[in-house]
């Protein structure tokens, strides 16, 4: 209501933001735990002497920064440039509750760049002790980059402060950022961390030592121990992050069956992953060559990606829990008289698309006379009633109703969600009686935030495009 709606046609705009979002957590994660990685593993060659192995971190480090520095970035700026336009409400106020979050994150952002491409470009000029501490630096800054933002996107799944609720009356960023799912999600995100960055160190390893098997089976030995801490983190994390979720989210898990099913597969892909990591490359390392480590990574990334789907899906019908819905309202505007205003009149851009459909009559002008003597000239519409609108116009404003009270999770006629396949047989009223009471027994849904009347209009724009079967 804040903002113009942004409609991706058949994907919808929160599916674009999953699709840029997994790409780029999926990097950064990578980030965070090679970093880790390379920190520990180019102290342990410099303490040892041992220069072969630390040429071969020389030449992953070359990979990492490619892929984190530079894909990692402009992957950055892809979810923000999404988030921005298709859910700016939400984005708007994670900005403000957590600005100071944000300026200790970009700090440990910059520091994270420049650490990274000073051990890489600077491998053999600088000293080695020199290097490492640049190398513990970037892997520091990165954990703490990871933490800051594992705040603020544990928020939006549970507000629930540890040391007492956030309140939009009067914010307190720490409130906000040490809620309860800060510590699970932290634990799960470090493991997830460890795991991708141990998978991603196979491939590349199997790749460019597929000649030197000696040096091979020593980076696959040595990542055995990151590799068992990964997966028992993860485990902590998973342990802790199911009873630390609100009621809304327990409830859209339990009672969702794609959900079901995807929880499921989730645990299939992260029971076959340990089993082939424990009996693969931790039992024996010389067993990893180029296609276990791809398939031990594509096991990995499915999981992960999955996972991430769940997470997302499970705040429905919030965006920020207990204070943003899906469709871009505050929770305590529906309170407010949301319903009662219209959700037409109330909204800026919806109101300024309104006049440009009702019929527009000659204002009439009155005066009256102020407290202190001058005269005050009010303007007076009378606009028509939703119904006394042409079918045209009424189709007009449906379909803006749709756009922006629907669009955030639903496609229109094909694609994600598509809202007019599930109306196959559905009459107008019928359709207006659901919209009326979108969240009973649809707990997932946000409610209805219109009058009736804008539900009869929007009623007649969905059955206008409702699949005609018969």
């Amino acid at each position: 209501m804040h903002y113009p709606w942004w409609y991706v046609p058949g994907l919808t705009a929160p599916m674009l933001i999953a699709a840029v979002a997994v790409i780029h957590v999926v990097v950064a994660h990578y980030a965070v735990g090679g970093g880790i990685l390379i920190a520990i593993e180019n102290s342990h060659a410099i303490r040892k002497g041992d220069d072969k192995y630390r040429n071969y971190w020389k030449s992953h480090a070359q990979f990492f920064v490619l892929l984190t520095v530079v894909f990692g970035a402009i992957t950055g700026v892809g979810i923000w440039w999404t988030i921005g336009l298709a859910s700016p409400l939400a984005t708007e106020m994670l900005i403000r509750t957590f600005v100071f979050g944000w300026a200790i994150e970009w700090v440990c952002f910059i520091t994270e760049l420049v650490a990274a491409l000073t051990m890489y470009y600077y491998w053999d000029r600088l000293p080695k002790n020199t290097h490492k501490i640049v190398a513990w630096i970037y892997a520091i800054t990165a954990c703490l980059t990871l933490v800051l933002i594992t705040g603020i996107t544990a928020f939006m799944l549970n507000s629930k402060g540890l040391f007492g609720n956030w309140n939009p009356e009067a914010p307190n960023f720490w409130l906000a950022f040490f809620n309860v799912q800060f510590i699970p999600q932290t634990i799960l995100r470090i493991g997830a961390s460890l795991l991708l960055a141990v998978l991603y160190v196979y491939v590349h390893a199997a790749w460019t030592l597929r000649n030197d098997p000696g040096m091979l089976e020593k980076v696959v030995r040595r990542m055995s121990r990151p590799l068992s801490a990964g997966i028992v983190l993860l485990f902590l994390g998973v342990v802790l992050w199911f009873p630390n979720l609100p009621p809304t989210a327990m409830q859209t898990l339990e009672s969702a069956a794609v959900l079901n099913v995807f929880l499921g597969l989730l645990v299939a892909l992260g029971g076959v992953l340990a089993l082939l990591t424990f009996f693969g490359p931790i039992r024996n390392p010389k067993s990893i060559n180029l296609g276990f480590a791809v398939c031990l990574f594509l096991f990995g990334f499915a999981a992960f990606t999955i996972s991430e789907f769940i997470r997302e899906a499970v705040r429905k019908p919030f965006i920020v829990d207990q204070f943003v819905y899906g469709n871009q309202i505050y929770a305590s505007e529906v309170d407010n008289g949301k319903r009662a205003d219209g959700y037409l009149e109330s909204g800026y851009w919806t109101e300024k698309f309104a006049r440009t459909v009702y019929d527009k009559p000659q204002p009439e002008f009155y005066r009256s006379v102020g407290t202190d003597g001058h005269l005050v000239v009010e303007e007076w519409f009378q606009r028509p009633l939703l119904s006394q609108l042409d079918r045209e116009d009424r189709l007009a404003l449906g379909q803006a109703l749709f756009m922006y009270h629907c669009n955030n999770c639903h496609a229109l006629d094909h694609g994600y969600s598509a809202v007019a396949p599930m109306l196959v047989g559905e009459s107008k009223e019928g359709i207006a009686t659901k919209i009326r009471s979108l969240n009973v027994p649809a707990f997932f849904m946000p409610p209805w935030c219109g009058t009736d009347s804008e539900a009869d209009v929007l009623a007649e724009y969905l059955e206008s495009i409702r699949p005609n079967l018969l």
